[in-house]
């Protein structure tokens, strides 16, 4: 009996990783196609659990009866390769998010060795302070921004790292340290509990306007390492 192909492209699962080499000089267009490959995995992460689930399975679904034996039910071939498709591609998105975490603060960091710009007047509703973390309203946003927020701003306590990165009750956080839907706020307190003493790059949206945060997670007299309270969204 010949074996059945799996109802999906694995070939189309093996997509490489934008190289930074590729993106030399152009750390912005680098970031850019990291977010649009992660886009892309996670197509292909909802497309596998689709085929799952039209063989009524998951990742958990048992695939031998109670004496040990095939399950007969279900396409066993089928649900092994969505199933280590799924890995790979938890495995992928997992390494993109990392890549780019670094690729967004390489594309928004200051160069010290760079000429100071002219003295000009700040835009509308843009001030040309920058705070303790490096924040500054009205300049670096980037082009290329998330399709979906991850959290909500619930509360900012004063004096705390996130008040003075200039987070507010009620911001829209749309990535964070590179970390964007459809993750969980749980991603964000792993990425704070090893980043103490490293600054993090945060886009917001307040009202109508996107915002770049520069938050350094650190202790202070209050709880935790950034004072502030997230709801996912």
């Amino acid at each position: 009996m010949s074996i059945p192909a799996p109802d999906f492209d694995s070939a189309a699962l093996s997509l490489p990783l934008p190289h930074p080499e590729a993106y030399a000089g152009e750390p912005r267009e680098y970031a850019r196609a990291l977010m649009q490959r992660k886009e892309e995995i996670e197509k292909e992460i909802d497309r596998l659990k689709d085929v799952l689930a039209t063989h009524g399975a998951s990742a958990d679904t048992a695939l031998v009866d109670p004496e040990g034996y095939p399950r007969g039910d279900i396409d066993i071939y089928s649900i092994r390769h969505a199933r280590a498709a799924l890995v790979r591609l938890y495995n992928d998105r997992a390494e993109v998010m990392r890549r780019l975490a670094s690729a967004l603060e390489s594309a928004f960091e200051v160069d010290p060795n760079a000429p100071a710009p002219a003295p000009s007047r700040p835009p509308p509703n843009a001030s040309a302070n920058t705070n303790a973390n490096g924040y500054r309203e009205g300049g670096g946003i980037p082009d290329a921004w998330p399709a979906a927020p991850i959290a909500r701003v619930n509360s900012v306590a004063a004096t705390s790292p996130a008040a003075d990165a200039g987070l507010e009750a009620g911001d829209i956080i749309y990535s964070f340290s590179g970390i964007t839907a459809p993750a969980g706020i749980q991603a964000i307190g792993a990425v704070v509990q090893r980043s103490e003493g490293q600054s993090l790059t945060l886009l917001v949206l307040r009202g109508a306007e996107r915002k770049m945060l520069r938050l350094t997670p650190r202790t202070w007299s209050g709880r935790g390492l950034l004072g502030c309270h997230i709801l996912p969204a």
